[in-house]
């Protein structure tokens, strides 16, 4: 007697006790769902990461945040057989954050490794080291009389003009290394 359990057909339709009939679905159709969403919201638990500035790991340090990375093909005469290389850092510098923008980090190596042939092993590298220099440029304020020097923590007194840089309170410059 089959009091309890349903009674399946080759149509997968079944039947109880009492005779209401009923489509079976297979159990695979609901599990597999949820199963690959259990699989993604396991395999993202761990991500740390974001979108630059608010990326819980970069807040503390934007200067050295990767934002953008270009490679193209020397569109430059006599240069059509080279590869340009541009790397960004330091997110949201746009001109309403001037005029003292983050500057690089001085204390920061800068990495842009190349893979040549596709193995995903680096075959060039370039490093990146920054720094920075100041002549302390100080302005004299306060009433007539009653004055005091103050240096100025702006990138510049002044506006700078090609071949006068007087003005210019902070200096930066670069040096590459290329390893093979």
């Amino acid at each position: 007697m089959h009091t309890e359990q349903n009674l399946i057909n080759r149509q997968g339709t079944s039947a109880n006790s009492e005779g209401c009939k009923f489509k079976m679905r297979p159990l695979s159709r609901y599990i597999s769902p949820l199963l690959l969403g259990l699989c993604v919201l396991g395999a993202t638990s761990g991500v740390q990461a974001s979108s630059h500035r608010e990326a819980p790991g970069i807040t503390a340090t934007p200067q050295v945040d990767a934002t953008d990375f270009y490679m193209f093909q020397s569109y430059e005469a006599g240069r059509e057989g080279y590869t340009t290389l541009v790397a960004n850092y330091v997110p949201l510098q746009d001109p309403y954050g001037g005029p003292n923008y983050s500057p690089l980090d001085t204390d920061a190596a800068y990495f842009i490794h190349v893979s040549n042939n596709g193995d995903v092993m680096e075959d060039v590298s370039f490093r990146f080291n920054f720094q920075q220099s100041s002549p302390f440029i100080a302005l004299n304020v306060g009433n007539p009389g009653d004055t005091q020097s103050v240096t100025i923590p702006l990138s510049n007194a002044g506006q700078i003009f090609p071949g006068d840089n007087s003005l210019l309170n902070v200096k930066r410059s670069f040096t590459i290394w290329r390893r093979v």
